[in-house]
């Protein structure tokens, strides 16, 4: 779970995570005293230098573990959540994938984002998404890098292990936050004039210099 400065929705996420029985490890990108004493067990917490990617694999490094679930601070799962995603772990097959995403008071714009995702096996961050370790190390681990990690990661294991991809129904409701404070078709048009901008070649350290002090 990558967080910055983020304290009131990761109370939030990690209450949530406690009645689920579930353990998160919490990468923190401004080594806050504040934020690491809202961690305690069986919850971990590490400190790495801001950038979403970079904190996200670094965290996964840490785990050590057969599956990743990575969560955004301003995320909330449903329960059904839990469950689909634990039939998934049992099955015991090596899966990616991503979860339907709610924003309240953005039913459409919900929409489309799980509709262009469950097509184009392109995901974003804010849906939740989770992994086999096995299929990370045969792209060579979660790409470290500040921005559009989630779409770099889709794009590698779409290429690598396609099959493998599942959209899974149950929902993880994300902030409207952004959307609210630069507005609705102001934040469509910006999201994907960076995505062209990336898949155009565009360097990720580049383009995070504009992108949060835009958002």
């Amino acid at each position: 779970m990558p967080v910055l400065r983020d304290d009131e929705h990761l109370q939030v996420l990690l209450h949530w995570l406690d009645q689920h029985n579930l353990a998160a490890m919490v990468v923190d990108g401004a080594a806050s005293e504040v934020t690491q004493s809202l961690v305690a067990a069986p919850h971990e917490y590490i400190a790495h230098p801001p950038g979403r990617g970079m904190q996200i694999a670094a965290g996964i490094a840490a785990a050590s573990a057969p599956w990743f679930w990575v969560l955004h601070a301003d995320g909330l799962p449903s329960s059904d959540a839990v469950h689909q995603l634990g039939e998934l772990v049992d099955a015991q097959q090596p899966r990616w994938g991503r979860f339907d995403v709610k924003i309240e008071g953005l039913t459409l714009i919900a929409y489309m984002m799980n509709l262009r995702s469950r097509w184009s096996r392109i995901c974003t961050g804010d849906q939740g998404m989770f992994f086999h370790a096995d299929l990370l190390e045969t792209i060579g681990g979660f790409p470290q890098q500040p921005l559009m990690e989630d779409i770099e990661v889709s794009r590698r294991l779409k290429a690598a292990a396609t099959s493998a991809f599942v959209a899974l129904s149950a929902v993880v409701e994300t902030s409207p936050r952004r959307w609210r404070k630069a507005g609705v078709l102001q934040t469509v048009l910006m999201m994907w004039i960076y995505r062209c901008r990336y898949f155009l070649g565009a360097d990720p350290a580049a383009l995070v210099r504009t992108y949060y002090r835009e958002g």
